[in-house]
């Protein structure tokens, strides 16, 4: 790394407060354990990179923190060269930049770039911090799951795997073999109807055409009672509210695209799609990711199989074994929460919640999720972040955007009002 590091020229960025950064650095440097030794740690100055790809060569790395250094900079002090291996959450370095995707500061998953500082500055491999930031979690109010616990209705007939649309279309792959794998069923509300075809995974868009995938890794959709090839190979395939259609295989994860299949580094076994777009993966060792900026940032746990909801509720299969299966969680935007019931395979329905307001924070996110339309006001306000209000008509909404600040509006001939305030470290909702 040291090598491919010299000899690359570089520049300055002075937009970073380097206050901000230190003091995380010190809170760092107390409180991250140093046994953290497979993802990226920050312990008594010490920023310790297990895993960093560099023009095709892989290697682990240790930057020590230069003290009293404005901008915050790192001096290498170590590097080995590793074998090279399919790693949804290494760094990168590239293009002078060493990206750090994901460092755990008491609970939180923050991301860190930095800056190779040319030689003439500096005889030693030093790096300048351009930029940093927390992975915003999405906190829901809908906590089925969370406070209540789901009473499981049993269906008629036997699935190796299912997928629910965001219209709540259902279709499943049996257990009876077929040329592509096993028989494709469709839910119609009180039986399963086998259409033609067979297939190993299954996914339903939000219009409620089905998505497979054969067990010669193809993938097809059904047009107009016709399964048509759709290009590409995959494991699995996962398909989101907004209609973003992702696969991952043995050679990437990739989005459809008008026709073609876009490609991001790191592969899956096991993927869904939030309603945003956004695909979570399971990787070959049951690691959970979730993709943020063009970047793989893996959640705590472990799983076989992951689901997501139309109102972004994210459900997985664990690895902990139960009676007909593995144990069941949902993600409370934090941690993942063990439900009643066991499985093998998961998808997940809609559960009615399409207004929502979302509010960036600067630092994390705010998410009201709502099911009435019965409102006469609502307001969203944040001094430092974003706010938007969808799910309602255009013409009732207003979204304000100044240099830093934010305000969305909705007005209509409901009775109830909402109004979100956040301040600096506290947020106030009311409801009159």
């Amino acid at each position: 790394m040291q090598d491919s590091i010299n000899a690359i020229p570089s520049i300055r960025y002075e937009g970073l407060n380097a206050w901000v950064l230190l003091a995380l650095l010190i809170t760092a440097c107390f409180s991250i354990n140093p046994a953290s030794a497979q993802r990226p740690s920050l312990n008594e100055g010490v920023l310790a990179l297990p895993y960093v790809v560099s023009n095709e060569t892989a290697y682990s790395a240790e930057l020590s923190l230069i003290p009293d250094s404005d901008p915050i900079r790192f001096e290498l002090i170590a590097s080995q060269p590793l074998a090279l291996r399919d790693s949804l959450d290494s760094g990168s370095f590239a293009d002078n930049k060493l990206f750090v995707t994901d460092i755990d500061v008491n609970g939180l998953a923050y991301w860190l770039e930095l800056l190779l500082i040319d030689h003439e500055v500096s005889t030693a491999t030093v790096f300048e911090v351009l930029d940093f930031g927390v992975h915003a979690a999405v906190i829901s109010s809908n906590l089925l799951g969370l406070d209540t616990q789901p009473q499981w209705q049993r269906l008629p007939g036997n699935a190796s795997d299912i997928g629910v649309s965001a219209d709540g279309s259902a279709w499943a792959i049996g257990t009876d073999e077929r040329g592509g794998g096993f028989g494709i069923y469709q839910w119609l509300g009180t039986t399963w109807q086998r259409v033609a075809g067979g297939a190993l995974r299954i996914d339903v868009d939000p219009n409620g055409i089905p998505w497979i995938v054969n067990d010669s890794h193809c993938i097809y959709r059904l047009q107009d009672g016709t399964w048509q090839r759709m290009g590409g190979n995959a494991r699995d395939i996962g398909i989101g509210a907004d209609g973003s259609v992702w696969v991952t295989s043995g050679g990437g994860t990739y989005l459809y695209d008008e026709g073609d299949w876009v490609g991001v580094r790191g592969s899956g076994v096991r993927i869904d799609v939030d309603p945003n777009g956004v695909p979570w993966v399971i990787d070959h060792t049951n690691d959970i990711h979730q993709l943020i900026a063009g970047r793989w940032i893996q959640r705590c746990g472990e799983a076989r199989d992951i689901g997501i909801g139309g109102d972004g509720s994210v459900w997985i299969v664990g690895t902990s074994e139960d009676d007909g299966g593995h144990h069941i969680y949902r993600w409370s935007g934090t941690a993942w929460i063990r439900v009643p019931g066991s499985s093998r395979q998961i998808s997940v329905g809609p559960d009615g919640y399409y207004n929502n307001l979302t509010m960036e924070v600067g630092i994390g996110s705010i998410r009201v999720e709502i099911n009435d339309t019965d409102y006469a006001r609502i307001h969203a306000s944040v001094g430092v972040g974003e706010t938007a209000i969808k799910g309602f008509s255009d013409q009732q909404v207003d979204n304000e955007r100044s240099f830093m600040s934010s305000d969305s509006y909705y007005y209509g001939e409901g009775e109830l009002e909402i109004d979100i305030e956040v301040g600096v470290g506290e947020v106030e909702v009311r409801s009159r």
